[in-house]
């Protein structure tokens, strides 16, 4: 089951957001499957959105949040 995994700042996007970056990463990664011949994947796509905790990431060596 192919995953994709996205870490965001705690409480960043409201869940509509989630909703649609969700829906998006889906239909990117469906299309990407479907050109190259391996038909509809769809259902099997599992996007997991993930929050970090208050300086619980960084980006280039920087702590963010």
């Amino acid at each position: 089951m192919p995953t994709i995994k996205v870490t965001v700042p705690s409480n960043a996007w409201a869940p509509e957001e989630k909703s649609q970056v969700a829906g998006a990463l889906t239909d990117a990664l469906a299309d990407v499957a479907q050109t190259s011949g391996k038909g509809d994947i769809r259902a099997y796509i599992n996007v997991q959105i993930m929050e970090a905790a208050e300086s619980g990431y960084a980006v280039g060596g920087t702590v963010v949040g």
